[in-house]
């Protein structure tokens, strides 16, 4: 079976997910209670991303750009969309422009591929924005 967009992107969001754990270890109870609406919205978007969201290879290439699609992800749950279930969080995200400029991508030069192709839609089908 080949390796695809979408193995990629969920590999991606384990390895995002991982560095997240890892970044809790050695915080106080404290500093874990005050922070614990964010590891929830983390671990959720890593739920729903890799097991419940049905998507395609060109929505999984568009967030292949970032370094850290599950911290967009996470923080749209979070902070934006916080009683949305994973598929109104990803078509509010597909015209979000400023994630473009507010999340670092994985090469200083793919934000060229990310201008010239634009956001995808939803499911991945279309881009829905041309930036």
């Amino acid at each position: 079976m080949a390796y695809t967009k979408k193995d990629q992107f969920i590999d991606r969001i384990n390895g995002n997910f991982e560095s997240f754990k890892s970044s809790l270890e050695g915080l106080s109870r404290s500093k874990l209670f005050e922070i614990a609406g964010r590891i929830a919205a983390v671990k959720e978007a890593h739920r729903a991303l890799t097991t419940g969201y049905d998507f395609d290879d060109k929505e999984a290439e568009f967030y292949l750009l970032f370094r850290d699609p599950l911290t967009i992800v996470a923080d749209a749950w979070e902070n934006i969309f916080p009683t949305a279930d994973i598929e109104d969080v990803m078509f509010n995200l597909a015209c979000d422009e400023s994630i473009i400029t507010e999340y670092p991508l994985i090469e200083d030069g793919c934000l060229n591929d990310v201008l010239n192709t634009g956001v995808p839609d939803c499911h991945g089908t279309r881009y829905c924005c041309e930036i």
